[in-house]
């Protein structure tokens, strides 16, 4: 029998080891001894689990229909969304980052940010009705906080250390949205806010390292860029604008 360490599992399905934990425990996933691997029988489960996870489904709404022998039924993002935007009207802080938690654990980090925290970001910009800057500033604050716990538990676990420099921000929530998405993926995630026009030694020892484009890319930096690419170096341009402008913003609220 073929057996599957967590890591290739992870790596095949795009789910995180703590779902995978989460699930064996609640006997959503087969029994039996994971110390040596996981089986084709619970790897197909697992695939499983992440299709329905992918939908929106909540791991409550997984073990009901389990239990009951029966399709899923659930509201998916929309209802995620919603349970979301209820939080930041009327919900305490603590409140809010214990739904924000609990929505994090249930999915993998990929699904998670593209399929509800990113569409709610900009609906929440987008929003216009009373009280809606009240709730996008409760929204980053909590997104904020999310990703400085990630990053602080994956330094301990010595993950892959992965730098995160911003050379331009649009939207302030978003790199750190993309900074609980690498997290979620396995990296060690540091975000730099300095925009640099040399090389630095704060640099090294990074595996990987992400030149985030908010709102463009100055000149002088896409040319840094190309030389260190052009050198070998492990760098790559990432963010929603990476056109090439004469002086790109970045204002960056530190954590």
């Amino acid at each position: 029998m073929t057996l599957h360490t967590t890591d290739s599992v992870c790596a095949i399905t795009g789910s995180q080891p703590a779902n995978l934990r989460r699930w064996y425990r609640s006997g959503l996933i087969t029994r039996s001894d994971i110390q040596q691997g996981w089986n084709d029988v619970q790897l197909g489960e697992i695939q499983s689990m992440m299709q329905l996870t992918a939908s929106g489904a909540t791991q409550n709404e997984i073990s009901q229909a389990h239990l009951e022998a029966r399709a899923v039924n659930t509201a998916g993002w929309i209802g995620r969304k919603g349970d979301l935007i209820w939080q930041l009207e009327y919900g305490s802080d603590r409140a809010l980052y214990r739904e924000l938690r609990t929505l994090a654990d249930s999915f993998s980090g990929d699904d998670f940010i593209n399929s509800l925290m990113r569409p709610l970001s900009r609906w929440l910009h987008d929003d216009k009705r009373c009280g809606a800057d009240r709730r996008l500033a409760r929204f980053h604050q909590c997104v904020m906080k999310r990703a400085s716990l990630n990053m602080r538990h994956s330094a301990r676990n010595k993950a892959t250390p992965l730098l995160l420099e911003a050379l331009s921000v649009a939207d302030e929530t978003e790199i750190w949205l993309e900074a609980i998405r690498l997290g979620g993926q396995g990296f060690s995630v540091d975000i730099s806010s300095d925009v640099l026009n040399t090389s630095s030694q704060a640099r090294i020892g990074y595996e990987h390292h992400m030149l985030w484009c908010g709102a463009g890319i100055s000149e002088a930096s896409h040319q840094h860029y190309h030389d260190d690419k052009v050198a070998g170096k492990p760098v790559m341009l990432c963010g929603p604008d990476r056109s090439i402008t004469k002086q790109a913003k970045r204002p960056l609220r530190s954590a």
